[in-house]
């Protein structure tokens, strides 16, 4: 009798004990280390646990750099996952290259054709994943890889300009918008000419392959300052340009840290950088990705705006993934 009661509360020890494992194995899929902090919270949903009064421009959000760039040989291949993948990772920011392919928008990235379109891979795959996950929003910036922009601009609003596409985007803009007026949404940030009453905002200043203040202006003319770090030409892949290039992105960083958050300030960011022929993406992503998840979660950087990696299914950007993720929760 003594032996089957000592059995049956093995049994209940090891079954508590499981579900304790089972806790902190599902509430640390996204790498956090206070369970009472992230507990349930997954990376196709990590936005369920923000406040729908928090400012979109306070959301720190892991992004990717030319998004779509899985082809190109060492030089142009930025990603080693689709899209898809990247949005059940906890992807949020995309950066989405097109030009004009037969009379649809393919995904480029330079020269090379990334064989996935806009209209059929792409924007059914988002709006499809925000049905799924109603609790999220992305922002996805949209850039003409080439060829004629008259082009490109006539098929971007053609394919933005569907009726059942209007619940899912962003309609109005303004500093202050908050997560609750984005979830389920997609905000769409234009880098190129985007047509009579664009959807989303238009890129103003944008200067190639630096650090800057550019503005961000919807149709109907609200503006809003932005911090900028795009700095991603390099001579090379030594020691000495990828200190250039970490300085750059702390800079960023501390300039980010010192916004008050009642000032709505935006910031945009690039991890990502190249320095051909021997530094290619992948040579800027292993070196600098745990680095700058070291340096953000040593400092305790709160506000880090949206962030573009290269390479986020790595090692390290999965934890550079994970970090910016877990500060919105510092």
């Amino acid at each position: 009798m003594k032996s089957r009661k000592f059995i049956m509360f093995f049994f209940c020890v090891v079954c508590m004990l499981a579900t304790s494992v089972c806790t902190v194995v599902a509430s640390n899929k996204l790498g956090f280390d206070d369970c009472s902090q992230s507990e349930g919270i997954k990376a196709d949903e990590w936005m369920k646990s923000l406040n729908d009064t928090l400012p979109v421009s306070s959301i720190s959000m892991p992004g990717t750099h030319d998004s779509g760039a899985i082809r190109g040989g060492k030089a142009l291949r930025t990603q080693s996952t689709t899209i898809v993948q990247q949005l059940e990772a906890g992807i949020r920011a995309f950066d989405i290259r097109l030009k004009n392919r037969k009379g649809k928008l393919g995904v480029y990235h330079s020269i090379v054709f990334q064989h996935t379109y806009w209209e059929e891979d792409v924007l059914p795959a988002m709006i499809a994943f925000l049905q799924k996950h109603p609790s999220e929003m992305l922002v996805v910036s949209l850039k003409c890889e080439g060829g004629n922009i008259s082009k490109y601009t006539s098929l971007l609003y053609t394919s933005l300009q569907r009726t059942d596409y209007s619940p899912y985007i962003v309609s109005s803009f303004d500093k202050e918008l908050s997560l609750g007026e984005c979830r389920g949404k997609i905000l769409f940030l234009h880098r190129d000419d985007a047509g009579e009453n664009y959807k989303g905002v238009r890129c103003e200043g944008w200067k190639d392959n630096s650090s800057c203040v550019m503005t961000l202006r919807d149709a109907n003319g609200n503006i809003v300052k932005t911090w900028l770090q795009d700095k991603y030409q390099y001579s090379s892949g030594n020691a000495i340009e990828i200190e250039k290039k970490k300085q750059a992105i702390i800079h960023y960083f501390k300039k980010m840290s010192q916004q008050n958050i009642t000032l709505f300030q935006w910031g945009i960011s690039f991890i990502s950088a190249t320095g051909l022929p021997k530094g290619t993406p992948l040579v800027f992503a292993d070196r600098l990705n745990g680095t700058i998840a070291d340096y953000l979660t040593n400092n305790n950087q709160r506000h880090c705006g949206i962030v573009f990696i290269d390479f986020v299914a790595d090692a390290d950007g999965q934890r550079l993934v994970d970090t910016i993720i877990r500060s919105n929760s510092l």
